[in-house]
């Protein structure tokens, strides 16, 4: 397999994420003031607010952020730990010679990613929009683990690379590593439900920007047809979790992925149309 310098330098960058975010001090648990810290509190340049609407009293207030915080020192653990299985199997997926075995074993690690974020958010979690979002992605992501691992039982990666591998390893690359960024980001949140939203939209967001590059690169009618199925699914996730942060996050991480135009969505779409009837036809011959 072969990668260009800029691709190995930002699989390397990638990696790199992941090994700082392990080496991260710990945090006292308590300051001067008696106020729980943590690392995903500290580095907040806003003051805090309640995770309830509910008029209680302060003492209340005081001993539920108190909690919180606990747990989200033991969340943001369990969300890297999670972020870097799911970036292990990709950069596998991404190394690959041929676009759609790459496509395919990428597309897994995101699903299992988004199943592991996924279940932290039921285990933690509180908001039931996000919850209910949560369980119906564990759902859908389940089902479609199957059908890859099953399509990749029978299409090895190939032995040499093709005229495309580059380009596309490439994309592939740019698009993990943005996406790996604004998720670290994202986890360093005030409460579990703003870490799982902001954690899951840029997770979602790239798993679109993945799909469009199988349509650029991939050949395989199955794994082209899944792609477009993922560029009209993902909306359905992503719609809910982008006007949940714009009512609720208070500091919003920008999140910035090339999107493709209508037009070459729609050339693409027509493309594995007319694949889809070749396919078709050759069936019908033989």
């Amino acid at each position: 397999m072969t990668c260009s310098s800029r691709f190995t330098a930002l699989t390397i960058s990638i990696m790199t994420v992941f090994a700082l975010s392990a080496c991260q001090p710990k945090v006292d648990n308590k300051s001067d003031d008696n106020e729980t810290v943590t690392e995903a509190t500290a580095t907040q340049s806003v003051a805090q607010t309640p995770v309830s609407e509910a008029n209680i009293d302060e003492e209340a207030i005081t001993d539920n952020a108190n909690n919180t915080s606990v747990d989200m020192v033991r969340l943001t653990e369990d969300y890297t730990k999670a972020m870097s299985r799911m970036n292990d199997e990709i950069m596998i997926g991404m190394s690959y010679n041929d676009p759609d075995t790459a496509f395919a074993k990428s597309m897994l690690g995101l699903y299992r990613g988004a199943i592991s974020m996924a279940e932290l958010q039921l285990k933690y979690g509180t908001d039931q929009q996000m919850r209910q979002l949560a369980q119906r992605i564990i759902d859908s992501q389940s089902e479609k683990i199957g059908v890859m691992n099953k399509w990749l039982a029978s299409h090895p990666d190939i032995a040499n690379p093709k005229p495309n591998t580059e380009a596309m390893q490439q994309g592939y690359a740019d698009i993990v590593g943005s996406m790996n960024y604004r998720m670290r980001l994202g986890i360093n949140a005030a409460t579990a439900d703003l870490a799982f939203a902001r954690a899951m939209l840029p997770h979602q967001l790239a798993t679109v920007a993945i799909a469009k590059e199988q349509l650029r690169y991939g050949t395989d009618v199955e794994m082209r047809r899944a792609a477009v199925q993922l560029t009209k699914e993902q909306p359905s996730i992503i719609a809910p979790l982008q006007a949940w942060l714009e009512k609720n996050d208070k500091a919003p991480v920008n999140i910035d992925f090339e999107q493709e135009n209508a037009e070459e969505d729609s050339l693409a779409e027509e493309n594995l149309e007319l694949a889809e009837d070749i396919e078709s036809e050759t069936k019908a011959t033989n």
